[in-house]
């Protein structure tokens, strides 16, 4: 198409700008006169770029939409320095993005510090008070304990004293430091914490109604009084929480596994306290969800685990190995649950559980060995997590279970470079929309396919073909005018510098 035709057409701006922003083949001045004319439109595709050009990041640093260097301050692979200069932003929400995220590269510690030292007293008018301005930086950091050490160690007494009523979350030197600070009133808030913890909870202290701190209540040492109260009570949710407390007495425990609920039964499996005979009764309870939540304790030898009937579909979320979902199988939604230690999953790995070869699944660092081993696993559970998180895990093995997983993070698979491009266009005429879709993947597909199936009856698939560069030229110009395909095909690689700037041109002048 000529660039006069394209000059015709005046489509709406938001699918072409959004389209535009995320193309990976954007020019830098492509990309500076997008985010000059439509910021707003542009942001969420400038985020989702892997690379922001020098020039453009200035740009964005300067913008005046705080939207934009909010932008700019949550990419991924933004510079610590540009984020650093963000952290004196105008806008406090912006200073909050650029705190950072989880996998951004760290702030340097004297930039920690620094903040830490603002953020002891923000600004009276602010919207946001200290504990909350410091619990964002603690979760930007995802937690990070480097982060409280140098709060535990701050020249500043205030955030000394702050870090002190978070002493369970330190280390124990940490925690003996603010103990014996020089300063009265941070020793003060340190002894205060530990007597915090160590108070038992009475039932008075236990509200009324289910609340934060209701179950906070029930997670804290607990008096014989206020466990019998809670016994008494019949409620089973409260009984749920409180069947994991280690502080809740034997004769108690014994009461809550007899009981007639299975999920207050299926909490107290989680204990590390049972005894052998509570643990092999737990194993033939007639509740499935109960045999599988105990089928991994730590005290059950291979042998009685290989006698437990259990149901993967019925396994729990803990953080481990799984989402109580039949739809998916039992297997988590994404590979963003607990991670274990080799040596552990070395172990796990040689189960006949196969929710603890899920969970071994998870480790990065398994041998190839092993990798070989789990990959032809009988669990779909085992294979997807091993494909997820494991580096090495087979080309092979990550389609076969992008063709076998119907749930959660299964696009994920075909997200990961170890994915198998070569001979998707097989999968054309697939009855499943989500197989069809791989064809845009295939780098020798055939021009035509591709543009047979941007008609394609499924939206998704439509779209798909609309981004892949094996798209003709003619089809992919054609559809920079389609309401639903524009967006796509404006990000499409293949179109060319010259074609996005008569898009630009076209657009400024409508």
């Amino acid at each position: 198409m000529t660039g006069d035709a394209l000059l015709d057409r005046s489509p709406s701006p938001a699918p072409l700008v959004r389209g535009l922003s995320r193309n990976p083949t954007a020019s830098a001045d492509v990309l500076l006169r997008l985010v000059e004319t439509w910021p707003e439109e542009t942001c969420e595709g400038l985020r989702s770029r892997r690379e922001l050009p020098p020039p453009l990041q200035d740009a964005m640093l300067r913008h005046p939409s705080p939207r934009i260097r909010a932008a700019l301050a949550a990419h991924p692979h933004v510079d610590p320095l540009v984020r650093t200069e963000l952290l004196g932003d105008a806008d406090w929400r912006v200073r909050m993005r650029a705190f950072g995220r989880p996998g951004q590269e760290a702030l340097p510690d004297d930039v920690l510090v620094r903040l830490l030292t603002e953020l002891d007293g923000p600004p009276s008018d602010l919207p946001f008070s200290r504990e909350e301005l410091i619990g964002e930086l603690r979760a930007a950091t995802g937690y990070d304990q480097h982060l409280m050490w140098l709060a535990a160690a701050h020249p500043r007494p205030g955030v000394r004293r702050f870090t002190a009523g978070l002493l369970d979350q330190l280390d124990e030197r940490s925690r003996q430091a603010l103990l014996e600070d020089a300063v009265p009133e941070v020793r003060a808030a340190a002894t205060a914490a530990v007597a915090r913890q160590q108070q038992v909870m009475e039932p008075a202290d236990l509200p009324d109604q289910h609340s934060h701190a209701f179950w906070y209540v029930l997670q804290r040492p607990l008096s014989r009084a206020l466990v019998d109260q809670v016994l008494a009570s019949g409620d089973v949710a409260a009984l749920r929480v409180m069947g994991r407390n280690a502080s809740v007495p034997p004769d108690a425990v014994e009461r809550l596994l007899r009981h007639s609920d299975p999920s207050v039964r299926q909490a107290v499996s989680l204990r590390l306290d049972l005894t052998g005979d509570q643990l092999l009764t737990l194993a033939a309870d007639p509740a499935v969800e109960v045999r599988t939540e105990v089928s991994t304790h730590p005290g059950l030898t291979e042998r009685q685990r290989a006698g437990i009937r259990i149901d993967v579909t019925t396994a729990p979320g803990d953080g481990h190995f799984g989402l109580a979902d039949a739809r998916c199988r039992g297997i988590p939604p994404s590979p963003d649950a607990a991670v274990p230690g080799l040596a552990d999953a070395l172990r796990w790995a040689r189960s006949v559980n196969p929710l603890l070869r899920r969970r071994a699944a998870r480790n990065a660092e398994l041998p190839a060995q092993v990798v070989t081993v789990l990959a032809d696993d009988p669990d779909l559970g085992v294979r997807v997590l091993l494909a997820q998180h494991h580096p090495a895990a087979p080309p092979a093995l990550l389609l076969r279970c992008y063709l076998e997983y119907h749930c959660c993070g299964r696009d994920r698979l075909s997200q990961l470079p170890q994915f198998p491009v070569a001979g998707l266009a097989r999968f054309a005429d697939d009855l499943d929309p989500a197989v069809r879709r791989l064809v845009a993947l295939d780098p020798r597909a055939d021009p035509e396919l591709i543009e047979r199936l941007t008609t394609d009856p499924d939206a998704t698939v439509r779209q798909a073909m609309a981004g892949s560069p094996r798209l003709p030229a003619t089809r992919l110009t054609a559809l920079l005018d389609d309401g639903e395909l524009a967006e796509a095909a404006a990000a499409n690689p293949a179109l060319s510098i010259d074609e996005m700037r008569q898009v630009l041109h076209r657009l400024t002048a409508a």
